[in-house]
């Protein structure tokens, strides 16, 4: 007995159903702080490690994927994620908040590149502005030309019909205001060296490239911090904080 053409539609629509609505597992990636050096105090709430040496304190927050998501309004300037036409969002980099104040010395200066350190000692540092600069330079605005065909349409009551010719509508992607918008977010969030006096701070974020799902224990090095105290004496220190990736698989 040979199977009807339409029931060998409908078995093969059904199962494509049942695929898609079976579960699916969703991988969720972020990191917790391991207050593994002398002096480094967890905060609960956001995960950030502090350490301060020499009345300099810096504090550093892994930032996850909502709260990248979180930095902006408009998610299309958002150089750090990116959005799916079905509204997931997922992490273009590994970040990091940085927060570095001066407690009371005369001077301290931080420079602009940080280094993270994987479980294997491989070694990756912070992208500088110029990075996402380049990247939105590369995005030189195309215009995009729609072609909309006319059409005839009867009005009741009337004997002509009436007709529409046909035109063209022009739209430009991306937006050059998206480019600008863009580049001044990650020129105003990225962290940049600074001299930091009395009481001063300066916050940003260290952006470095995403790491594998397969990398667990992680550290943040801000090397070479120069502080210079009230009596004009001048020391080097290093700032290194320890993280784990966790990689976490649920079913929907």
């Amino acid at each position: 007995m040979h199977r009807k053409p339409w029931c060998t539609i409908l078995l093969s629509l059904t199962v494509t159903m049942l695929m898609a609505c079976a579960a699916k597992p969703r991988i969720e990636i972020y990191m917790e702080p391991v207050p593994s050096r002398e002096g480094a105090h967890v905060d609960t709430r956001t995960g950030a490690l502090t350490a301060e040496q020499r009345g300099v304190q810096v504090t550093v927050e892994p930032l996850d994927e909502v709260e990248l998501f979180e930095l902006t309004k408009d998610q299309r300037i958002n150089p750090y994620i990116s959005v799916s036409r079905w509204g997931n969002v997922e992490p273009l980099y590994t970040v990091f908040k940085i927060t570095v104040r001066n407690r009371d010395n005369k001077r301290v200066v931080v420079g602009d590149t940080t280094i993270l350190i994987n479980h294997h000692g491989e070694q990756f540092g912070s992208f500088h502005y110029d990075h996402f600069k380049e990247l939105q330079n590369d995005k030189q605005p195309q215009t995009v030309v729609y072609q909309y065909i006319g059409y005839r349409h009867h009005y009741p009551g009337s004997h002509y019909p009436s007709y529409h010719a046909p035109y063209r509508a022009y739209n430009v992607y991306p937006d050059s205001r998206i480019i600008n918008n863009t580049r001044l977010l990650a020129r105003e969030s990225i962290f940049r060296g600074s001299k930091l006096f009395p009481g001063a701070k300066r916050t940003g974020l260290l952006v470095f490239d995403r790491l594998d799902a397969g990398a667990t224990d992680v550290s943040v090095l801000i090397p070479e911090v120069l502080i210079t105290d009230g009596e004009g004496n001048q020391n080097k220190v290093d700032f290194e904080f320890d993280f784990h990736q966790v990689v976490s698989v649920e079913e929907d």
